[in-house]
């Protein structure tokens, strides 16, 4: 009677070895086959131009370019916002040069302000307002090309 039960055991022994290693075959394949990518979600973006102006005023006029006589005339930019977001965001104002490629030049503003969905004109101020709008010749003080990179981040 003990052969019988220690055949009985080795046999347990086997069977269970045997089932343990097809469980972790099964394991390793099913997740294997269980990687998928979903597509790629937008979540809140923002759509809008930055605009140019020679003179500080709501009217204008703004256009998408612009060219002033030399390094002494004043020039301002603002943002047309004309997409349905909502809510806080931070603005980095950042003038680039051209030489050859853009590149960030000396002058940033921060403008933190509060999106409304409608269509919206906010300005390189620290509130978003025309008073105080960033003059970039402050900072274009040679001859060359710039232009002014708008970055938008949320703040809530």
């Amino acid at each position: 009677m003990n052969e019988k039960l220690k055949s009985q055991k080795g046999f347990v022994a086997v069977t269970l070895i045997t089932l343990l290693a097809i469980a972790l075959v099964l394991v390793v394949y099913a997740s294997l086959l269980g990687t998928f990518t979903g597509g790629e979600v937008v979540v809140g973006s923002v759509a809008g131009n930055v605009w140019y102006s020679t003179n500080n005023q709501t009217a204008g006029p703004w256009t998408a370019t612009l060219s002033v006589a030399d390094t002494g005339v004043s020039w301002y930019s603002m943002v047309n916002f004309t997409s349905s977001y909502t809510g806080q965001v931070k603005i980095t104002w950042q003038l680039e040069r051209k030489n050859g490629a853009w590149a960030n030049a000396t002058g940033t503003k921060i403008t933190t302000v509060s999106l409304t969905g409608a269509s919206q004109e906010v300005y390189a101020s620290s509130n978003g307002d025309l008073a105080g709008n960033q003059d970039w010749k402050v900072y274009a003080t040679s001859n060359g090309q710039y232009r002014v990179k708008a970055y938008i981040e949320t703040t809530s």
